[in-house]
């Protein structure tokens, strides 16, 4: 892999991170490593636990990871502080955040922030809140489709975390009602299906405000699978806007993602001054496609997010 997206270490990191000296280290023991800047443990929708998500990190080579689950900081509190030590991983906070453009669903993920931020807290608090009204909702949807006690086999998956779709689906797929999650989001779960909420989430203003005040990046997640960037127009139109309310970087080195769709995206990420960065948004491990392993080099010209934290 390239010098885009394997870099060295030679010097103290800044911000808060778990898993590294507070002293600098000489050039000769400066380490090459992979960057996942946006996966998932079970305190959202994941898998696997944290400790167990940064194991498979580390496994995969990756050297800088930050844990970004759904509306929650949880995951990053529950890391053992010497684990990334053990491992061999630095590791930064993370979080994705829920937002809404154009009264439309999309995804900004915060890096390199305070967890204990006051007004984090509070974001936070507030898209759980959203996050469990929404499965209320979901809940009687399905029960009214013939499908009862969905909320609490939802919040049982949950296991506390914020309960969320890929939860319900585990429940249709235990009851014997689908045959896989993939059929659980096609009749019932997706968008315009029948038990489908849509949820006020707060404007990316807004969204942004709340990782910049707590010192973190914000980025762009994804930007390519929304319905509403299908176009070169489109998408342009959405990181234009996303960099006028304060984003910082865009995701480009997505797992398994090819270099033709990549070099598009660098040279918008490039054209509008923004960042660049990388992740698998790994799930689980039976999506074999999102692993941390497949995430392909940074192209040329695009400068990378991760120099924040070096």
């Amino acid at each position: 892999m390239g010098s885009a997206h394997l870099c060295a270490f030679g010097t103290t990191p800044r911000g808060l991170l778990k898993g590294y000296s507070s002293q600098p280290q000489p050039a000769s023991q400066a380490f090459l490593l992979r960057v996942d800047l946006h996966c998932h443990s079970n305190a959202s929708d994941g898998a696997l636990p944290p400790a167990e998500l940064l194991r498979l990190l580390a496994a995969d080579g990756v050297g800088l990871a930050a844990i970004t689950d759904h509306d929650t900081l949880a995951g990053w509190s529950q890391i053992d502080p010497e684990l990334p030590v053990e491992l061999g991983i630095r590791l930064i906070p993370g979080i994705e955040f829920s937002s809404s453009y154009n009264n439309q669903e999309f995804h900004v993920v915060g890096l390199g922030l305070e967890p204990g931020h006051a007004g984090l807290q509070a974001a936070v608090q507030a898209q759980v809140a959203r996050r469990h009204e929404r499965a209320r909702n979901l809940a009687a949807r399905l029960e009214y489709l013939g499908v009862p006690g969905s909320l609490e086999a939802a919040l049982l998956n949950a296991d506390g975390a914020p309960p969320g779709r890929p939860h319900f689906a585990k429940f249709l797929l235990d009851s014997g009602r689908v045959r896989d999650f993939d059929e659980a989001f096609d009749r019932y779960l997706g968008e315009g299906k029948p038990a489908a909420c849509p949820v006020t989430w707060p404007q990316m203003d807004v969204v942004i405000g709340w990782i910049r005040a707590a010192g973190g990046v914000a980025v762009l997640a994804h930007p390519t699978v929304y319905s509403f960037t299908r176009t070169r127009t489109k998408l342009r139109t959405l990181i234009a806007t996303f960099r006028d309310n304060g984003g910082g970087a865009v995701e480009v080195a997505m797992a398994g993602m090819a270099p033709d769709r990549m070099q598009p995206l660098a040279k918008l990420v490039a054209e509008f001054g923004l960042k660049a960065s990388a992740g698998s948004d790994f799930h689980s491990v039976a999506q074999f496609w999102r692993r941390p392993v497949r995430i392909p080099e940074l192209p040329a010209g695009v400068e990378p997010v991760w120099t924040e934290w070096l």
